[in-house]
């Protein structure tokens, strides 16, 4: 019989398996969530591009290097798992490991069978980096050989080595192991970094949200004196959007009180989704996405709808349109497509 689940398949195998989130944020995944998903009892907590994209991790041996498979599993539209490539996926790896002879797992053929599924997924190096960050912590590891570097520049007196000897690893190793001290530390040199520096911390800050009030001041500020055409801008946007802190969700609510271009709107989606679970901000955010094109606006409903905590706000949001309003118009728009 055919196990029903990732989930089961390595626990009835005795292997120890981490899931992390990709898409969204680099973060862990707790095992309870990730298998009530799979028997398809709740909605996935954080879609992205349709789909739950995660990182399924686990070591063979305490000593060996850690076996990383990652996946990008289709939802519905309510982010519910969509099962048919999950199961063929799990037929073609229970075919793998009931080819050897003692009956054991052999995670290196079935290793084999990832790359010639239609789930497999390659992430790009900003996500592996930040993976490989993640585990190595995880699993009480050394950072990588470029983590010293990455801090002697962001944190040190001097920022030596120079910029060009840095690897995207080395950040993301610094990110995901910094303290609460180091964060104090970075908003007084902040403003001193380079614009490729900058935006290589941010775009790793986005998935290992900052948590001290005095560094997310200092992005703000760095924000605000920069040019609204600079490459910064948006880097320095999606790590203050992924903050907790409330000072997060007031700045958003100033940046909602003028017109906003698409970019800046899909960059709320998608690292600040968190802070429009919020009666006003909800409204504020959707009367600004009306005034975009009706294809935009359309890819930024469904974006936002998927999630599951979400939904709902949004939903209650649309309601309250004013009858003839541009949000009305385009939300009319669709529920007439859609009901022909």
């Amino acid at each position: 019989m055919l196990t029903p689940t990732l989930v089961d398949l390595f626990s009835h195998a005795d292997i120890t398996l981490q899931i992390y989130h990709l898409g969204r944020r680099v973060v862990p995944c707790s095992l309870e969530h990730f298998g009530a998903f799979e028997r398809q009892e709740i909605a996935w907590s954080q879609p992205w591009q349709s789909q739950a994209q995660v990182a399924l991790v686990f070591t063979p041996a305490p000593a060996d290097d850690p076996i990383i498979w990652c996946l990008a599993l289709p939802l519905d539209e309510q982010s519910m798992l969509v099962p048919a490539l999950r199961d063929g996926f799990l037929e073609q790896l229970m075919s793998a490991f009931k080819r050897q002879p003692d009956g054991s797992l052999a995670l290196d053929s079935a290793a084999e069978t990832l790359k010639e599924v239609a789930i497999a997924l390659q992430p790009g190096e900003l996500t592996k980096a930040l993976l490989h960050a993640r585990i190595a912590h995880d699993l009480e590891r050394p950072a990588s050989r470029f983590h010293d570097d990455a801090r002697a520049y962001y944190l040190g007196d001097e920022p030596t080595p120079a910029w060009q000897d840095l690897g995207l690893q080395g950040i993301a190793d610094l990110v995901v192991r910094r303290t609460d001290e180091d964060e104090r530390h970075l908003a007084s040199r902040l403003e001193k970094l380079s614009s490729p520096a900058l935006v290589a911390l941010c775009d790793c800050l986005a998935h290992a949200p900052v948590q001290q009030p005095s560094l997310l001041d200092a992005m703000v500020s760095r924000h605000q004196a920069t040019a609204a055409d600079h490459p910064c801008l948006q880097a320095l946007m999606s790590a203050i959007l992924a903050s907790p802190l409330d000072q997060a969700g007031r700045w958003l609510e100033t940046l909602l009180e003028h017109s906003m271009e698409t970019t800046a709107l899909a960059t709320i989606a998608a690292r600040g989704w968190h802070h429009l679970e919020h009666e006003q901000r909800s409204i504020d955010y959707l009367v600004n996405m009306s005034q975009l094109s009706t294809h935009d606006f359309r890819v930024l409903i469904k974006d936002l709808t998927r999630i599951p905590r979400l939904r709902l706000p949004m939903i209650m949001a649309m309601k309250q349109a004013s009858p003839g309003s541009t949000l009305w118009q385009q939300i009319d728009a669709i529920q007439r497509e859609k009901h022909g």
